[in-house]
C-alpha cells in the first residue's frame, strides 16, 4: 500500500483539501499522512497524522526534520498546492532509494537568474523509500548549516540538491514537466500529467476552479 506525506501546518486550506481529495480519487488504496505541529487539525481524509513540536519559525528545516523522521515506507512527499491526477503507484516500480523530480529548463526570477542552477529539484513532489532514509538526514542536516533566511524559504531546495550531489544511495530523476507539472494558463491541456503544481498566488486561483477527478 502507498503512502502520501505532506507537511501542513495552521488553518486547513482549500488547496490541502483538494490535494488530499484527489489523492483518494485516483489512489483509493493509498495510507495519507498529514506531517504537522501540535495544535493544527487534520485534513479532511487523512488516514493519519504525525506531529511534532513547532515555533513558528524556520520551516525549511522543520519539514526535512519530518521527512527524516518518517515511518519506514515507500511514499510520496507532497506540497499541499498539488493536484494528482494519475496513480502513483508504478513509480515504485522503478529501482531507487530516492525519486526527485528535476527541472530540465530554466526558471527565471525577476532578475532573470535561472533558479532552477541552484535548485534543479522540485520538493513538491518526491518519492522515497525506507532505503532512502540517510537521504533526509543529510539534507536535514545540511539545512541547519544555511542562512537564517533560506531556512525560513528555499532551503529545503538548496539542501536537497547538496544530498542528491553526495548521496551513494540510487537517485532516479523524474521530469517536472510529467510528474510536477506547473500549468502556464488556466485553460492548457493538462490530461497527460501525473501531478499539477499550483505555484504562486493566480495558480492557486487556479487550483480553487479545478474540478477533481
Amino acid at each position: 500500500m502507498l503512502t502520501v506525506g505532506f507537511l501542513h501546518v495552521g488553518r486547513i486550506s482549500k488547496e490541502a483539501q483538494i490535494m488530499v481529495a484527489s489523492v483518494k480519487a485516483v489512489m483509493p488504496g493509498a495510507r495519507i499522512v498529514q506531517m504537522t505541529d501540535t495544535d493544527t487539525k487534520p485534513v479532511t481524509g487523512v488516514n493519519d497524522v504525525i506531529r511534532k513540536r513547532y515555533d513558528g519559525r524556520f520551516l525549511m528545516p522543520y519539514r526535512l526534520l519530518h521527512l527524516k523522521d518518517f515511518p519506514p515506507t515507500d511514499v510520496v512527499f507532497l506540497d499541499t498546492d498539488i493536484i494528482v491526477q494519475k496513480d502513483l503507484s508504478p513509480v515504485f516500480s522503478e529501482d531507487f532509494d530516492i525519486g526527485l523530480t528535476r527541472r530540465y529548463k530554466p526558471v527565471r526570477d525577476l532578475n532573470g537568474y535561472d533558479l532552477a542552477a541552484e535548485m534543479p529539484y522540485n520538493t513538491g513532489v518526491m518519492f522515497s523509500r525506507a532505503s532512502g532514509i540517510p537521504f533526509w538526514n543529510k539534507a536535514y542536516e545540511h539545512c541547519l548549516t544555511l542562512p537564517k533566511q533560506d531556512q525560513e524559504w528555499w532551503g529545503d531546495q538548496v539542501s536537497i540538491k547538496v544530498a542528491a550531489d553526495t548521496t551513494d544511495l540510487k537517485l532516479k530523476e523524474f521530469p517536472c514537466d510529467i510528474y510536477n507539472y506547473t500549468p502556464r494558463t488556466q485553460d492548457e491541456d493538462v490530461s497527460n500529467k501525473f501531478v499539477l503544481h499550483f505555484k504562486g498566488p493566480h495558480r492557486k486561483e487556479w487550483m480553487l476552479k479545478f474540478l477533481v477527478p
